[in-house]
């Protein structure tokens, strides 16, 4: 006797093709929109990290700015916030102090020429010197009494600025720093305070808007010191870091505290993508953030 052949007919396969294929559609059609949110969601939380990174570390590099030395500048959607980065600082024995100007054992900063017979490239530090990582360099700048820009004598950006000076290769000897030019004594005034700041070059973070959110935010450093704040196109020649991208837009304001020596910073970043939902509609992500900064010179 023999067996009946046992299986699915062509008919029924293509049948359950054709309701697996049914289901599958609208199963599609309830999980798409909830995926596509999802995955916004996610982009939505990425850029948000990214510029609160971006302003976190802003924040803190701006806080240990030199006095004084914040630039913003704006043109059209493109802004730039420079200012110089201090590294360390203390207090200088000066004249005043009682300091016998003769003394090579314990130089007096001189804003003077005379006495013929004192050290005139080498200052002897009061207060305790700067531990590592934060020590005092060849190469580094010595800022004295800062104002701002434009203010003759007082300003760490003249080309040939009065009161900024350069660590000599020889460096320093215990508690003796030893200068390449003692610059102050072409019209530099002595702090109040007889407070200096070691500092480094100058750094810009630049914001390039862009509507469709292909813009960028960079640190530029390294291009010197300028007496005019560069513009984008002057700092071409500059080494910089991305920070973000997919920026929207930037907004930056530095406003001086009435009657106090701090000034008041404010930062906004945006950042946006296409969406998943609707590719012409970009998702965005917007955080600010404020920071006061000393300008005690």
């Amino acid at each position: 006797m023999m067996k009946r052949a046992r299986g699915f007919t062509l008919v029924e396969a293509i049948v359950v093709i054709v309701i697996t294929s049914i289901l599958a559609g609208v199963m599609v059609l309830f999980i798409r929109r909830p995926v596509q949110n999802y995955v916004d969601t996610a982009a939505r939380a990425d850029m948000a990290d990214v510029a609160e990174i971006a302003l976190r570390r802003m924040s803190r590099e701006l806080r240990a700015a030199v006095p004084n030395s914040i630039r913003l500048s704006t043109n059209g959607t493109t802004t730039l916030l420079e200012f110089i980065p201090a590294n360390s600082g203390g207090r200088y024995l000066d004249v005043a102090d009682g300091a016998d100007p003769t003394d090579a054992t314990l130089p007096a900063l001189r804003f003077a020429n005379t006495p013929a017979a004192a050290p005139i490239n080498q200052f002897y530090v009061v207060t305790p010197m700067p531990a590592a990582p934060y020590v005092i360099s060849p190469g580094d700048a010595i800022i004295v009494y800062n104002l701002g820009s434009g203010i003759v004598g007082s300003d760490a950006y003249e080309a040939n600025a009065a009161n900024r000076a350069t660590v000599a290769p020889a460096g320093v000897n215990g508690k003796i720093v030893t200068l390449t030019q003692n610059t102050f004594v072409n019209g530099a005034t002595s702090s109040p305070g007889r407070h200096f700041m070691v500092a480094r070059q100058p750094v810009t973070f630049a914001c390039v808007g862009s509507a469709n959110g292909a813009g960028t935010l960079r640190r530029y450093w390294n291009y010197g010191f300028l007496p005019n704040q560069p513009n984008i196109a002057g700092l071409a020649g500059a080494t910089s870091a991305l920070m973000a991208d997919n920026v929207l837009g930037c907004s930056f304001t530095v406003q001086q505290l009435v009657n106090r020596n701090t000034a008041l910073i404010g930062m906004a970043i945006a950042l946006a993508r296409s969406s998943t939902v609707a590719g012409n509609v970009l998702e965005t992500a917007t955080l600010a953030q404020q920071v006061q900064v000393n300008n005690t010179p």
